[in-house]
Order: C-alpha cells, then sequence, then structure tokens
C-alpha cells in the first residue's frame, strides 16, 4: 500500500531487540504488581521516545505491526470460544458491523468539520481507522474488570470481528481517495470480497489444524502448524482482497474448538502454554512501539496542524464516546431478551478502547495514493490515530471502577463446576468398573488391590471427603495405566457436558487444563 520493502539493518535490528528487552522487562514488573501491562508499557515507549538515547521509532513501523498483530490477533481468538460468542452472536454483529460502519461515517463528518478542506474519503479513513475497538486492549481491560461471563463475550467478539468491517471500510475509503468517487456496487463488491475471502480463507486453515490436531501422531508437528499459522491465514486473505484480520480470527477459533473437542490430543497444555507467552510478549512490544512512535509522529505534522490537532483528537474521541453510548443505549432497548442488565449495557458502552490494529491501520496508510499525488494530511491522521489510543489506554482502567459502581460482578460458576467434577468422577468410577469387567474376561493381570485404592480415592472424591486429593502415583505400571484411562473417561465427559451445553466453554476449558496437567504428570512418571 505505499510503503517501502521491510529490509532490516544491523542497527534498526538491535534497535528492535533492546525495545523488546525494555517492553518485555516493564511488563513482567507490572504482572508482577498486579497491573495492566498496557499503560505501564505504553509511557515507558513514549519516554524513550522523547530521550535522546535508546531504541528509536522504526522508519517502517506498518511491517512491524504487521508481524506482531497477526500472531496476537490469533493468540486472542485463540483464548476465545466460538461457541459462546455464538450464543451472544445478535449483539456481537450488531456492534461489529452497524456499530462500526456508523462510528465511521459519524467520525469522517466530524473530521470534514474540524480541519478545512480535508476531503471526505481521507476524513472517512480515519473513522475506519478508529472505529473499532481493539481485540488485544478490550479482552484484557474486560478480564480484569471481573464482568459478568455474557458481557466479556460481547466485548471479546465484538473486538475480534469488527476490525474486518473497519479495515474493509478503510480499503474503500482509500480507493475513493484514489479514484476521486465510487459506486454503490463497487462499494458493495469490496465488502463482501473482504468478509467472504477473509472467512474462507480462516475456515479453510482452520480445518487444515484441525485435521493435522486428529491425525498427527506427533504433537509437535501439529503445535508447529498451530504457530505458524496466523502467517499464511493472513497474508493469503489479503493476496485476494479479503480480510486477513478475519481470516487470522476464524482460523483461531476453529483450531481452539478443534483442540478442546479432542480429548486425546496430547499437544494441547504445551500449545496453548507457548500462545500464552507468546501474546505476553507480543502484547509488550506491540504497547512498546505505539508510545516510541507517538513522539517523532507528532514531530512530522506541520507547524500551522498543531493548533489543529487538539481540536481533532478532543472532537474524535468525543464523537467516538457519544456514538458508541447511543448506538448501545437503542441496542439496550430492542434487545431485552439479550440477558443482559442495563449496568450491563452502560459498561459496554464505556468500553472503547483502541490499540495495536488501529495503529497497524493508520501505519499502513499510503504516502502516496495509486494516481501518484500524495495522501492530504497523513502525518495528522497518524497523530490523531495514536494520541486517541493513548487517552483511549489512560481511560481504560475506569472500566473496572464503573463495574463495581453498578455492582457488576464475574459469574460465579462455583455450584456449576461442583456439578461437573461429581459427574466426571462418577465417569471416571463407571470406566473403572468396566476395565474391572473387560480384565476379568478376558483373563488380564489387573490387580484387585489397585482396582480397590483407586475407587476408594475417586469415592472419597465423591463423597467431599478430599475434594482436590489426587489419587496416589506409586511406581504401579497397572495403577498409572489404570489412572490414565481414568482421566480419559473425565475428558470424554466433559466434552459431552460441553457439547450438550450444560456448561460454558470458560468452564471446560478451566477443568480440561485441569485433567491435561494430570495426564502429563502420570505419563512422565510412567513414560507411557
Amino acid at each position: 500500500m505505499g510503503s517501502a520493502r521491510f529490509v532490516p539493518t544491523m542497527e534498526l535490528t538491535e534497535g528492535l531487540l533492546a525495545g523488546a528487552v525494555i517492553a518485555l522487562a516493564v511488563a513482567g514488573f507490572a504482572r508482577h504488581r498486579g497491573w495492566g501491562i498496557a499503560l505501564p508499557v505504553l509511557i515507558v515507549g513514549i519516554a524513550i521516545g522523547l530521550a535522546p538515547f535508546g531504541p528509536q521509532a522504526p522508519s517502517n513501523a506498518g511491517e512491524l505491526f504487521l508481524i506482531i498483530l497477526a500472531p496476537l490477533v490469533f493468540g486472542e481468538a485463540l483464548s476465545a470460544s466460538y461457541r459462546d460468542l455464538r450464543r451472544v452472536g445478535r449483539p456481537i454483529l450488531l456492534l461489529a458491523i452497524g456499530l462500526v460502519l456508523a462510528g465511521s461515517l459519524i467520525v469522517g463528518y466530524v473530521v470534514t468539520l474540524i480541519v478545512p478542506g480535508i476531503p471526505w474519503s481521507v476524513a472517512l479513513a480515519l473513522g475506519a481507522i478508529l472505529a473499532p475497538t481493539d481485540a488485544v486492549s478490550v479482552a484484557a481491560v474486560a478480564k480484569r474488570a471481573g464482568l459478568p461471563h455474557r458481557v466479556v463475550h460481547i466485548l471479546e467478539g465484538e473486538s475480534l470481528v469488527n476490525d474486518g468491517t473497519g479495515l474493509t471500510l478503510l480499503r474503500v475509503a482509500l480507493v475513493v481517495a484514489a479514484a476521486g468517487s465510487v459506486t454503490a456496487t463497487e462499494v458493495a463488491l469490496v465488502l463482501g470480497l473482504s468478509v467472504i475471502g477473509g472467512v474462507v480463507v480462516g475456515t479453510v486453515i482452520g480445518l487444515i489444524l484441525v485435521w493435522l490436531i486428529r491425525r498427527s501422531r506427533d504433537p509437535l508437528v501439529a503445535n508447529a502448524a498451530i504457530l505458524l499459522a496466523p502467517f499464511p491465514g493472513y497474508f493469503i486473505a489479503e493476496a485476494i482482497e479479503g480480510s486477513g484480520i478475519l481470516a487470522v480470527v476464524v482460523a483461531a477459533l476453529i483450531a481452539a474448538h478443534g483442540m478442546s473437542t479432542d480429548a486425546g490430543f496430547r499437544g494441547r497444555p504445551a500449545s496453548l502454554a507457548a500462545w500464552q507467552q507468546i501474546t505476553f510478549v507480543l502484547q509488550a512490544w506491540a504497547f512498546f512501539l505505539i508510545g516510541l512512535e507517538l513522539p517523532q509522529t507528532l514531530m512530522n505534522i506541520r507547524s500551522d496542524q498543531w493548533s489543529v490537532l487538539p481540536w481533532l483528537v478532543g472532537g474524535v474521541l468525543l464523537t467516538l464516546i457519544v456514538t458508541r453510548f447511543v448506538f448501545v443505549a437503542l441496542m439496550g432497548l430492542v434487545s431485552r431478551d439479550a440477558g443482559i442488565t442495563r449496568g450491563g449495557w452502560v459498561v459496554i458502552g464505556w468500553a472503547g478502547t483502541r490499540g495495536p490494529v488501529s495503529g497497524l491501520a493508520a501505519f499502513t496508510l499510503p504516502v502516496l495514493l495509486e494516481s501518484g499525488s500524495a495522501l492530504p494530511d497523513r502525518n495528522l491522521l497518524l497523530a490523531t490515530t495514536l494520541c486517541v489510543i493513548v487517552i483511549t489506554l489512560l481511560l481504560s482502567p475506569t472500566l473496572a471502577v464503573l463495574s463495581r459502581r453498578l455492582h457488576l460482578t464475574e459469574d460465579d460458576t462455583a455450584d456449576e463446576q461442583r456439578r461437573l467434577r461429581r459427574a466426571l468422577i462418577t465417569s471416571a468410577l463407571e470406566r473403572l468398573d468396566d476395565l474391572s469387567e473387560d480384565a476379568a474376561e478376558t483373563g488380564e493381570e489387573l490387580p484387585d488391590r489397585v482396582v480397590e485404592e483407586l475407587r476408594s480415592a475417586y469415592e472419597s472424591r465423591l463423597r467431599g471427603l478430599s475434594e482436590h486429593a489426587t489419587p496416589e502415583m506409586a511406581d504401579s505400571g497397572h495403577r498409572l495405566r489404570l489412572l490414565a484411562e481414568l482421566i480419559h473417561a473425565q475428558q470424554e465427559e466433559l466434552i459431552r457436558w460441553r457439547d450438550t451445553r450444560q456448561i460454558s466453554d470458560a468452564t471446560m476449558r478451566t477443568v480440561q487444563h485441569e485433567l491435561d496437567l494430570q495426564l502429563a504428570t502420570i505419563k512422565r512418571s510412567g513414560n507411557l
């Protein structure tokens, strides 16, 4: 899109590595203190960007943001559940499509009022960049605020899907800026191709990953494919004019469902642990780059635009906030059956954090249009975008304060988990009886003492006498093999409960992780 080819020099590479180390150190300190990592890393990035020494803002920031954001968005989507998102699909689609379109148009109109002479297409481009909320920022803020699961699912789903709408509308705006005008048919074609292309590519990549998960005997191979999947997904979709971000999200949701559904996938704990670490590192680096870029971007705007910038930032920010509140309020009136309280809708209306995806979109703005003319006010758009990102991140901690004032709390799943654990223990005991009967029929050696010890341990857990106790794992091969079989029985029952909608994916994944760890311990002990 008009940017130069990204060729990392030794000096640039050293600077990027130094920046990554600094970002990770600050993020690690913030996490140790129990803080969110976005603001501390962002502030340190701004400070280093202002300093005369240390890592400097790279000239090819668009490529760097792309390298970071494709796997980062994939990692965020991998921790989500399409089943949970589907339950709140209607409000997600209204926010991800309707609000982004409305916000882009209204912001574009406000920009034309504040910046005299700016082309409508360029103003619309800024609206498309800032209308979507950010998957990385919103997910972190929503989870830390302790919101009800249904509200969290709406915010997560909106932020994962709306980037496709915003980036597609940005593509339309740039086409208008280059051509002067487009027809409604051309706009519909661009929008349709972007959505369909992204969904198709993401689905194909996701199904390939699921096939590998189910068929590959070596979990290392499957996990390596999952690790690399964001890049072909993004670039193939973009090559056919589809939405790369949407392709990455769809592929991740399908892969996540495939991993959780396959009870025998041995690579699940390693994959989830690896992606948690990758997401943490990339989050820190992305927010650091935004902070690093802000001072340089402000210095690049023309002197006559300094008086316009505060009004533009304030006007755009106020427009985004008001538009979101009005849109969400109307949704609350017409969606009384959505299971969201009035306080929940207020929180959804306030949860409008922007982040790295908006930064990526801004830095992909071309210096020159395809017609050869310069994109008007490009640096002003960049500066406005980064300032709005910083301000919304500064406001993001107020979401937790607001939820407490409205007495919104995280759903209590204790009863659900107790019912689930009772069912899992019962399934393990039933499997133990079946194995004992099969051994008796086939003449297989299965010591009665081992069977009775395991039955006693699980019955004790069932009575609640030692709910969190794990049966003894002495160096008996029979005992370890039986324990592995009992855990497999519980994994299968867990998936059945999820498939029959008796529990949410969030509860399912919590318990599944515990079972995966128990099974991994058993296999290490007995080399099974």
